[in-house]
């Protein structure tokens, strides 16, 4: 009867601590800074279309319905624009809100550092100008095939142009990743999945990491020594 306490004891140990590692399994967090520049004789960001009515605050920046932008922003480690380049912002930002300054935001975070230098991430969302608020992570490419998540987008204005914190955080669901090294997409016939629960089509436990990056994916390593518990307990 003591032997079969214990093991229920234990089996709930190894529940509760299942559930508490699979919340880090595979998730990915990237902290970055992107310059957004529409001044000057060097923008990053220059307005392409521009919507009925349209004016100009003094900045170059958009202030009208419809009003649409392209960027090639710089990403770097720190706020500083000199700190070290980690990739590019580029994509488009369109005035959609016939009430207040809201943009579309549709773009790609093209990372040129590390381990995932020449990865993408695809970000789309509703940025209301609030200070802080939150888009989608709707796919990526390379390291980051099939990603999900979201972005923590959080704007510091300076003067016309603006630097954007951001925090993106990219998981894999139910732990299974697409193999980066396969020459053709799942979906079209070729490549191979990885479906070990670890984050990582490696089968380390964890996905390549650069600067910025914190991986967490110690799943299997609670799993493993619970069972061992389990085991001596019983025998």
């Amino acid at each position: 009867m003591a032997a079969s306490r214990a093991v229920v004891a234990v089996l709930l140990l190894l529940s509760a601590m299942a559930s508490e590692a699979a919340a880090d399994d595979g998730t990915t967090h990237l902290h970055l800074f992107m310059h957004d520049v529409v001044s000057g004789s060097n923008p990053t960001s220059v307005q392409i279309i521009q919507g009925p009515g349209s004016g100009n605050n003094g900045g170059g920046s958009s202030v009208s319905f419809g009003d649409t932008s392209v960027m090639d922003n710089a990403l770097t480690e720190t706020s500083s624009p000199t700190s070290s380049s980690v990739g590019q912002m580029q994509g488009v930002y369109m005035l959609s809100s016939l009430t207040g300054a809201v943009r579309m935001v549709t773009a790609n975070i093209f990372l040129t550092s590390g381990d995932n230098n020449g990865s993408t991430i695809a970000v789309m969302g509703r940025d209301d100008a609030a200070g802080v608020t939150e888009l989608s992570v709707i796919g990526g490419t390379g390291n980051f095939r099939m990603a999900s998540g979201y972005v923590v987008w959080k704007t510091a204005a300076n003067g016309p142009d603006s630097t954007v914190e951001l925090h993106v955080y990219i998981g894999n669901g139910n732990g299974t990743t697409i193999d980066a090294s396969a020459p053709v997409s799942p979906v079209d016939g070729g490549g191979s999945s990885s479906a070990s629960g670890s984050g990582s089509s490696s089968g380390s436990g964890s996905k390549p990491s650069s600067s910025g990056f914190r991986v967490s994916s110690g799943g299997k390593r609670v799993l493993a020594v619970a069972a061992a518990v389990v085991g001596s307990w019983i025998w």
